[in-house]
């Protein structure tokens, strides 16, 4: 019953036009808010995945290097030491180094990386946008923002000029490109070229067991910093042990920054809400004390009618939320299929703003706000409790 009462009290204070727009307001502030938290929520969880996932792709769980630089010594009888560790399930080495590459319009510098066979199918081949699925061993990747400054196809040779440390001319070789890769961020797109880790040893005349750097994958994550203080000790400190958070600390330290003031922005957009609604509330408990008194008179207890404008906050709290995650998610939409907005690559790491679509805000951020109009409709409910039959009737 208090529910139909509710019902028609919001239908009678439609006719008003103060009461109508004071209703819109508390309903469209319940909806930005929501659309707002939801929306910031997402973005710093597209970029947390974004930053992991290239990260996981192009360095490991951990990733061990020589401390002052140069090549790792003795990469292999390293690798059977770290894999005695239980959390450690694989460890794969790969090769990185700076050089030139020049193509028909331009040069450029580039970080050379050769990685094994099996990390190139499968983490590099998803990220191939054009050419072939799979390249041959005499043939490389390039990120896609590369190959537009260097105006490199699939097909093209490329001269690459790179330094060696026992002599004092480069080494100069040729590249044939076999495909161009996209992995999202920007660092990476405009300079990656990606060897078989067997083809860049031979040429740069390394041994085919050289590393610049040992990958290690684990059984989880939620144990790195242990994992990584035990291999530290244990391997002492002629090489430095990373977590891949370590090797994007500045845009991980960025995203913790700008998620600490989320409670603090809820709590602000709340209060403003909230207010809007306790006002909405009570300009209807006093466009209806005459309807209130009606009731009392006929047997309604005090508590009943209150409730009736808790009803009421409940409505206009769970319509502005609904409002506002359906607003959330075209908005996050858009963005991730037609990708409208986009942002300045050296600054920001990624060339479009990453979103995701994290499940707990969606449910939390609503739940929220219809818990926060049952707190807030306290107030008006009081009110309407305290209205007297005799004297509201009287002086209507």
């Amino acid at each position: 019953m208090i529910g139909r009462i509710a019902q028609r009290f919001a239908q009678s204070l439609r006719g008003d036009g103060f009461s109508r727009f004071s209703t819109i307001v508390s309903i469209a502030s319940v909806a930005l808010g929501c659309m707002a938290l939801i929306v910031s929520m997402s973005i710093l969880k597209g970029y947390e995945d974004t930053i992991e996932r290239t990260a996981l792709q192009f360095t490991a769980d951990i990733e061990i290097k020589p401390r002052f630089g140069g090549l790792l010594s003795q990469p292999e009888l390293l690798a059977r030491e770290v894999r005695r560790n239980p959390a450690v399930s694989a460890a794969d080495h790969v090769i990185a180094r700076e050089a030139l590459v020049r193509s028909n319009v331009g040069i450029d510098g580039v970080m050379l990386v050769g990685m094994s066979a099996e990390r190139l199918n499968r983490l590099m081949r998803p990220l191939i946008v054009r050419g072939e699925s799979a390249i041959h061993q005499n043939e490389v990747m390039i990120g896609s923002g590369l190959a537009a400054r260097l105006h490199a196809g699939v097909g093209d040779t490329l001269l690459v000029y790179s330094s060696d440390e026992q002599r004092e001319a480069p080494r100069v070789f040729r590249s044939r490109v076999g495909a161009i890769v996209r992995c999202g961020m920007t660092s990476y797109d405009e300079s990656v070229v990606i060897y078989h880790r067997t083809m860049l040893a031979q040429h740069l005349r390394l041994d085919t067991t050289a590393a610049s750097s040992l990958l290690l994958t684990t059984h989880g994550r939620n144990q790195l910093t242990d994992v990584q203080q035990a291999l530290q000790r244990a391997l002492g400190f002629d090489v430095m042990v990373l977590t891949y958070r370590d090797s994007f600390s500045a845009v991980s330290s960025w995203i913790e920054l700008q998620r600490e003031p989320i409670p603090i922005i809820l709590g602000l957009i709340s209060l403003v809400a909230g207010l809007t609604m306790i006002s909405t509330l009570l300009i209807a408990v006093v466009e209806k004390a005459r309807s209130i008194a009606i009731l009392l008179t006929l047997g309604l207890s005090p508590i009943r009618a209150g409730l009736i404008f808790v009803v009421r906050a409940v409505v206009i709290s769970t319509l502005g939320a609904a409002i506002g995650l359906i607003v959330a998610l075209a908005l996050l939409g858009i963005q991730h299929i037609w990708h409208p907005i986009t942002l300045d690559g050296a600054l920001y790491y990624v060339s479009e703003l990453p979103v995701s679509f994290p499940l707990m805000p969606m449910i939390i951020v609503p739940l929220s706000s219809i818990a926060l109009a049952l707190i807030v409709g306290l107030v008006p409910m009081v009110v309407a409790m305290r209205v007297r039959p005799a004297t509201a009737l009287r002086f209507d």
